[in-house]
């Protein structure tokens, strides 16, 4: 479809220029006053000036009346009473420094010069929270039960307009008011008089304004309850059907109260639960609106703490007395101002985002928040003459519902698209089938030619592979071997640093057992046999050697000539307990010898004995030279541990003093005392001879 140019330019007018003008005239509704002009009551005294000679207005009863707080003063007991201060109508009370509460007052307003003919019409609007009026000391209209007590009051609001008649040419009007329910009490907002024809029309106008709007937001809500459940995915058209009922329903309770035309019996209690209830909750259908349309500029975090501060307050007009939940309706309105802030900052940003919608919704959104300024403006008795935001609301609306129509006519163009390519190839089918069975025989051709490519390929790779793999378990083998070699003569963390670095850090370690072991004659037995029997017999010690030591963990440092030389405690996570198998790798040592001993005296075979002995302390480890690494270790522990060996008998495990200290409670041990040694101080011995029991 193609528009004319002139589509083009409607458009741009109707939203530059409609909007906008519409939201100009609201403003306007919002300053503009229709009782500024009005006489004023001063002194409970009021002039009306002939007003009503000249116009047919209706007259609000505004300005200063006479006040008696915390009585309730009967027209009879009026008369000979004179006041002694004012009370603004409307104005709720308000208690100044240590006077006493009030909870009931009596009011009194003369109207003088009103020019009404004997039939005119009174009619009352909110008055906290139960009155009584008199007019020249007849009663004409009252809400409720006014009393001292709150057990004796009943509270009731409920707008009427009543016919009265009277001749006098002073009016004298006379309020009973008590609040006891209400977090203040008072005129909120104005009693008004006129001529019965005025007041009439003014009603039902009101009131026809009040039906319309609320007919108007039914059909809608039942509209996008409709969209809601043909799209199941786009959730804003429920939230937004929800936020209209809510709206309803606040209509229905504000303004002219039609729900009290429905239902007559309603309490005072429910009709303001649903005031504050619909007030309270509406944000958060409100909110998750605006979240589904724009997500990505309302996030999900402003849309949770949307939903707890608004349920809380929701929660305290369920739960709580009237007058503990109405005092937060102060703390609640600033709530929404804020609120009303962030929406035309995120609406600003999807305006500049070029987000579909945005500019329609930021006009919509000040437009609400200007009728909600002025209607709060008029609920504390700065502004005169009607609330607004009703319209603003049924405004604002529109704007939602034109943006939601916007969202899915494109899914209906989307749909559309999408139908019409479904249509031509329909029409085109076998012309399509014909040409797609073309494409996917070639495409077979192709996949075929490549199939047997990547066979060949795949054979070819197989054969490598299996090369890779043979080629691959030699060097296992072969990385295998050197690592055993390697792990032979070097501690597993120590070839692990020259297999990474190729060389090998000094590593420091504060508590080592060093055990020395040393065989007694072995010079003299040398030389008594030849060469190849010395290195036998060497190497089936050593050997018996190297298996204690790895049983009790303990690194094999090297052998010296006839000396064997290990130590435990070699690890970064080492404990004492290296002390203990230390000891014990000895003593097993010492017994292996032994027995050997006993063994090859009785067949007169060639037999050794040992001295072996143990240091504890601290040393210095790792690997010197480029070739033929070999792991050491140095230090006063190696030499002290030497000595401990060297001032050894035969056959016998020689400790030092400090190692005793680890031992004492697990072995059996003999103190030889103090030992002089070579190039050292005397030093503690002991002898280990085996587990305490």
């Amino acid at each position: 479809m193609r528009y004319k140019p002139g589509y083009y330019v409607m458009k741009k007018v109707s939203f530059r220029f409609l909007l906008p003008g519409l939201m100009l005239f609201l403003l306007g509704s919002c300053l503009y006053d229709n009782t500024a002009s009005m006489p004023k009551a001063k002194n409970g005294v009021l002039d009306a000036e002939g007003l009503f000679s000249k116009k047919p207005v209706s007259l609000y009863l505004d300005g200063e009346w006479e006040f008696f707080p915390n009585e309730l003063l009967s027209p009879g007991e009026l008369a000979s009473r004179q006041a002694t201060q004012t009370q603004l109508s409307p104005g709720l009370w308000r208690t100044k420094g240590d006077k006493p509460q009030i909870r009931t007052a009596t009011y009194r307003l003369k109207v003088v010069n009103h020019d009404l003919p004997p039939v005119f019409s009174v009619r009352n609007h909110q008055i906290f929270s139960a009155f009584r009026l008199f007019l020249n000391g007849e009663e004409i209209l009252n809400n409720g039960e006014v009393s001292y007590t709150r057990q004796g009051e009943e509270p009731c609001y409920h707008p009427r307009t009543v016919s009265v008649y009277t001749q006098a040419d002073t009016l004298e009007f006379i309020l009973h008011v008590s609040n006891h329910h209400y977090r203040k009490g008072g005129i909120a907002e104005s009693i008004i008089i006129g001529k019965v024809s005025c007041l009439l029309r003014n009603n039902l106008a009101g009131t026809g304004f009040d039906f319309f709007l609320t007919g108007s937001l039914l059909i809608m809500a039942i509209y996008y309850v409709s969209l809601s459940f043909i799209f199941r995915k786009e959730r804003s058209s429920l939230f937004f059907s929800i936020f209209i009922f809510i709206s309803i329903i606040r209509i229905l309770v504000t303004g002219q109260r039609l729900l009290l035309f429905m239902f007559p019996s309603m309490t005072w209690d429910t009709m303001l639960r649903l005031e504050y209830g619909t007030f309270y909750i509406a944000p958060v259908f409100f909110i998750l609106f605006f979240n589904a349309i724009f997500k990505e500029e309302v996030k999900i975090y402003a849309v949770n703490l949307v939903l707890a501060i608004s349920g809380f307050f929701t929660l305290m007009v369920l739960f709580t007395p009237v007058s503990l939940f109405t005092r937060t309706l102060p703390y609640y309105q600033f709530y929404i101002l804020i609120l009303g802030l962030f929406l035309l900052y995120w609406l600003w940003k999807a305006r500049r985002n070029n987000k579909e919608g945005a500019l329609v919704l930021l006009l919509g959104i000040i437009v609400l928040f200007a009728t909600l300024l002025h209607d709060m403006m008029f609920a504390y008795g700065s502004l005169r003459g009607s609330e607004i935001f009703p319209a603003g609301l049924f405004i604002f609306i529109l704007c939602q519902s034109y943006v939601i129509s916007l969202k899915f006519s494109s899914i209906n163009k989307e749909n559309q698209q999408l139908w019409g390519e479904l249509d031509y190839k329909n029409q085109n089918l076998e012309l399509l089938v014909r040409d797609r069975t073309q494409e996917l025989v070639e495409q077979r051709n192709l996949l075929q030619k490549t199939n047997d490519e990547l066979e060949k390929k795949k054979e070819t790779l197989s054969n490598q592979g299996r090369n890779l793999e043979v080629i691959n378990e030699m060097l296992d083998r072969e990385r295998e071997k050197s690592d055993r070699l390697l792990l032979n003569v070097l501690p597993q963390h120590i070839a692990e640093e020259l297999k990474l670095y190729g060389k090998s850090m000094a590593h420091s370690y504060p508590q080592v057992s060093v055990l020395f072991v040393d065989f007694v004659r072995f010079s003299d037995i040398s030389e008594s046999i030849d060469a190849s029997e010395l290195l036998k017999q060497l190497h089936f010690y050593f050997a018996g050697f190297d298996d204690i030591a790895k049983k009790f963990n303990l690194e094999k440092i090297k052998t010296i000539g006839d000396a064997y030389m290990c130590a435990g405690g070699l690890h970064e996570d080492a404990d004492e307990s290296h002390v203990r198998n230390t000891v014990l790798a000895a003593l097993e040592m010492s017994l292996f010898i032994r027995n050997i001993r006993e063994e090859r005296e009785m067949l007169g075979d060639l037999w050794l004995d040992c001295r072996i002995g143990i240091h504890t302390g601290p040393v210095i480890a790792g690997v010197v030279g480029k070739t033929k690494f070999a792991f050491d270790i140095w230090g006063p522990t190696v030499n002290i541990a030497k000595r401990m060996e060297a001032a050894c008998e035969p056959g016998k495990v020689n400790v030092s003093e400090f190692t005793y200290n680890f031992i004492r409670d697990e072995f059996v041990c003999k103190s030889r005392g103090l030992i002089s040694m070579k190039h050292k101080k005397n030093m503690q011995m002991f002898y280990v001879t085996g587990l305490k029991e």
